[in-house]
């Protein structure tokens, strides 16, 4: 018997194909991806006299460590910021909790004789009551140092303990707000952050933020501050996260 012969059309052969391959397959075939969502780029904020250091030229943390160093040490602070409180808590990049650390505290009229020493854990420290006395309107500088030195090398920076006039006009606004030290509050911080006085806002927010996680403005406010440094950008940008949940 003959074989039968069947010439096919374009069109056929379409049918014969969503037949093969199903139509869900099918109609997807020539389709196009969408393009990926554009980044969105988060807009900073900008609060100028954080960081009072003159222009120098250098890194705003002097970093030591040789080549060999997993990663360098990055104090979360200005090179040289302001405070009000006598005690103030002092924040720089850890590995973990678990990894112990050389902090020293020096006038820096006398840098050359350390003031406080103390080995610490983590990445925080809160500078004791009984320890030394820190003055009205002098300047510190404060170091931290891994104790394994591949964790990155030796970073300081400054603190001014602000006196004069500016700490009378920042004890009348907290007096005239009703604050009190052992209570966070974001009246105080609100006017930490008018004065500039970095240490204080930034443990009062993150004292407001431990207290009260669902507060979403916290977290706001305190990347505001973090944006004004290029090394607690990423810390504003983990904060900024959190005001979108």
């Amino acid at each position: 018997m003959d074989s039968i012969k069947v010439k096919v059309t374009g069109r056929v052969a379409v049918g014969l194909a969503v037949l093969a391959f199903g139509i869900g397959d099918f109609t997807s075939f020539g389709q196009q991806s969408a393009p990926p969502a554009p980044k969105v780029v988060r807009v900073r904020a900008k609060l100028d006299g954080f960081n009072i250091a003159p222009t120098s030229g250098k890194a705003p943390n002097q970093i030591g460590g040789a080549s060999r160093d997993l990663g360098a040490l990055t104090l979360y602070a200005p090179q040289l910021g302001k405070a009000y409180t006598l005690t103030p808590t002092f924040y720089w990049s850890a590995a973990d909790d678990k990894t112990e650390y050389t902090f020293k505290l020096s006038a820096l009229s006398t840098q050359e004789s350390v003031l406080y020493v103390k080995k610490v854990m983590g990445g925080k420290f809160t500078y004791p009551a009984d320890a030394p006395e820190l003055k009205p309107s002098e300047t510190y500088v404060w170091s931290v140092q891994p104790e394994n030195d591949l964790m990155g090398g030796l970073a300081q920076a400054s603190v001014l303990i602000v006196g004069g006039a500016n700490r009378n006009s920042v004890t009348a606004a907290l007096a005239s707000a009703k604050t009190s030290p052992a209570e966070p509050s974001a009246a105080a911080a609100k006017i930490y952050v008018d004065n500039r006085l970095w240490f204080d806002a930034i443990a009062e927010y993150s004292a407001l933020i431990e207290k009260h996680p669902e507060m979403t403005q916290y977290y706001k406010e305190r990347a505001a501050i973090y944006d004004q440094l290029p090394e607690t950008q990423s810390l504003a940008d983990e904060d900024a996260v959190k005001t979108t949940h």
